[in-house]
């Protein structure tokens, strides 16, 4: 397991926060401390991924393409997402969801500038 700091700085920690503000009991129980939510991701992480689409305006109709899924733990460091995001699928609107095995835990968007390269890299969910 990595030093708990790098686990706690950057992409998966972001969006674990987002799950515990928005879909989670808080509201019912209060919020969990900062302590018992890095318990929690720490004890899940290695079974999390992060999603990462792309958003398309076609008409009146909003799309979202696959581009990738990456291991949580992988991405848990990214603290430059637009970075990140830029480097790897160029400029647009995107939206991350970190996952737990299947179930779906929270999302967050982001918009990058630059040219569009993700629009030549968009993969049928076959793939």
């Amino acid at each position: 397991m990595m030093h708990a700091e790098k686990l706690y700085a950057g992409l998966t920690w972001e969006l674990y926060k987002e799950h515990v503000k928005k879909f989670s009991h808080a509201a019912v129980k209060g919020m969990p401390t900062e302590d018992e939510m890095k318990e929690t991701l720490a004890s899940i992480v290695a079974d999390s991924t992060v999603k990462v689409l792309a958003q398309e305006k076609v008409g009146m109709v909003v799309q979202f393409h696959w581009m990738d899924t990456y291991p949580a733990l992988e991405v848990c460091q990214v603290t430059d997402v637009k970075g990140f995001l830029t480097q790897r699928f160029g400029g647009g609107k995107f939206k991350l969801n970190l996952y737990h095995g299947i179930n779906f835990l929270s999302t967050k968007n982001w918009e990058t500038e630059g040219p569009p390269l993700w629009k030549g890299m968009i993969r049928s969910p076959e793939e």
